[in-house]
């Protein structure tokens, strides 16, 4: 489908899925499906804000716009999703998700986290869209965000929240990458042409990458 070619950044700003894109101020995204192993840069990430999948059809729809057919099972995507968080073990972390799947997402979080809450919201600018966003923290004393929309949230978040470098798991075309720029980002993204847009947007705003094989990466990190 046409429209799922998002204006063909594609073509203009490839990715692989064994290439990593390294920023100028030391960010890192790369093509990544969740369940398979982290790549070990997410590990830097000591702050995450992730939109991730809200449904079953929601998921299946991502993997077919990804021009894939190894669906799994929602249940088992929240599982891995938290299991993620975990192992990166950021100091706060910012879920977005529906209202169907908004009190597992609460118990998730506090089985990692002493301070759960969550904030009435909204996304692409419209009232009648709604969701909400779950923050875990290992402290509390966070401002209300009640009623924004998701990008102000973003917003603010990468302005005010206390960290080094923020993640994403399911980082899409960026915002989180967007509103973080010159501050470090890392994220991982299952539809390689949704990357690509991310990697023409950073760059149109002056922040240059290069792309590295994966294996480089792990090579380098181990000297």
């Amino acid at each position: 489908m046409p429209e799922w070619n998002y204006g063909d950044a594609y073509k203009r700003h490839p990715i692989a899925e064994n290439e990593i894109a390294v920023f100028e101020n030391g960010g890192m995204v790369k093509v990544h499906d969740i369940f398979n192993p982290l790549p070990a840069f997410m590990a830097k990430a000591d702050l995450i804000f992730t939109d991730p999948p809200w449904s079953q059809g929601n998921m299946t729809s991502f993997y077919t716009k990804s021009d894939q057919d190894n669906y799994h099972r929602y249940g088992d995507f929240v599982r891995r999703l938290f299991e993620c968080v975990g192992k990166i073990s950021p100091v706060a972390c910012y879920l977005e998700v529906g209202k169907d799947s908004l009190s597992d997402f609460i118990q998730n979080m506090k089985k990692l986290y002493p301070h759960v809450t969550f904030f009435n919201s909204t996304y692409y600018r419209k009232k009648e869209n709604l969701c909400y966003v779950v923050r875990g923290g290992r402290k509390g004393g966070w401002t209300k965000l009640d009623g924004k929309d998701e990008e102000d949230i973003i917003a603010w978040i990468c302005q005010n929240e206390d960290y080094d470098c923020i993640g994403d798991l399911c980082i899409g075309r960026g915002l989180v990458a967007k509103y973080a720029h010159r501050r470090q980002f890392v994220g991982t993204e299952l539809n390689h042409k949704r990357l690509s847009v991310l990697l023409e947007n950073m760059t149109e705003a002056g922040l240059g990458y290069l792309k590295i094989k994966e294996s480089e990466y792990v090579i380098l990190n181990r000297r």
